[in-house]
């Protein structure tokens, strides 16, 4: 874990602004900006040294330095708006919108920061976290440290998905897919399927993490017995099969690719075996019918950060333990035309 920064004193801020402490203490203290005696250039320095400095992490301090600008940063670790990403994130984004619309808010599109090996750096040196009052971060998969550094700075964030990359209490909101994951593999076991294949990304994300432990529990306990594919090893598909008669995918465009890759071997879905995609599935459909998997509420768990957000940066930090910071919502099974009864069961 990140060791706890080093608060900044006014003193060095006064340095940084190259003014006097007093005038610094003034600026912080004025809060209407009605002290005269503070020329408005000599104020606009002090507000961007403490701008750039841990200082503004305090809520209490931006509020009183004016910095509270109803601006909310919204951080990607992944590039979002490409066609590739827009699946995930499209709704996540609308809600955030809604949602901010809703209370008066503009959001800060935080894209400074490069790419690099697939991913963004939150406190990349081109990364302008502070101008906002708090941030949204977005992605499958985050930083551990930059979590445990926001935290103890007590800058105001919520993190969109449930957290385990750091042991720091993150706020977050997220879904249960444990829930809806052990629904379906239950309903396939109802229907006669005795042995499975799950075919996953071999993410170690939080999400991933959880879907794979109600698998691999329901393979324990033996209401399903699986076998375990990754997307990258999806050409030995035919040899795995091995009796099994229903195959869930961890996400829908894997489901997609797991029925062509049938489809070229003569196997029929859900003739041949069934298959559910345990995510959204909205918009996708298999051999003419509705595939089987998630309803996922993207757009309510966007807005539920941002409420949470709003409550983080109106309320003092050493308060915040009175806040239910970590959230997890319920998506809905959708049982689709693709996970079909045993006809010999």
């Amino acid at each position: 874990m990140a060791s706890k920064p080093r608060k900044v004193t006014q003193r060095e801020i006064a340095e940084i602004a190259g003014v006097s402490q007093t005038t610094v203490s003034m600026v912080l203290n004025d809060r209407d900006g009605s002290n005269v005696r503070i020329p408005e250039a000599t104020r606009a320095r002090v507000k961007e040294a403490i701008e750039k400095s841990t200082y503004v992490a305090d809520p209490a301090a931006r509020r009183l330095a004016g910095l509270d600008n109803h601006i909310i940063g919204v951080f990607t670790y992944e590039a979002a708006l490409s066609p590739e990403s827009m699946d995930f994130y499209g709704p996540l984004l609308n809600g955030l919108e809604r949602a901010a619309e809703r209370v008066g808010c503009d959001l800060l599109f935080f894209t400074s920061s490069p790419v690099e090996n697939g991913a963004r750096s939150l406190f990349h040196r081109k990364t302008r976290l502070r101008l906002a009052d708090g941030c949204i971060l977005l992605g499958q998969q985050m930083e551990g440290d930059d979590l445990a550094r926001l935290v103890d700075e007590q800058f105001p964030f919520v993190a969109v998905g449930r957290r385990d990359e750091t042991d720091a209490l993150v706020p977050y909101v997220g879904l249960d897919y444990v829930t809806p994951t052990t629904t379906l593999i239950q309903r396939a076991a109802d229907l006669g399927h005795r042995r499975g294949i799950y075919v996953h990304h071999d993410r170690q994300s939080p999400t991933a993490t959880d879907r794979r432990n109600a698998v691999q529990a329901a393979d324990e306990t033996g209401l399903v017995k699986f076998d375990y594919l990754t997307d990258a090893d999806l050409g030995a598909l035919p040899e795995v099969m091995r009796g099994a008669t229903v195959i869930f995918a961890e996400d829908a465009f894997l489901a997609e690719d797991v029925i062509h890759a049938l489809t070229k071997t003569g196997v029929s879905v859900p003739a041949g075996v069934s298959i559910a995609a345990l995510a959204e599935v909205r918009g996708h459909r298999a051999a003419g019918g509705a595939l089987t998997g998630f309803h996922v509420p993207r757009e309510r768990v966007a807005a539920e950060a941002l409420e949470l957000l709003q409550q983080l940066v109106s309320t003092p930090a050493d308060d915040w333990p009175l806040l239910d910071r970590q959230r997890l919502l319920s998506a809905e099974v959708e049982l689709g035309e693709t996970l079909v009864g045993r006809s010999d069961a």
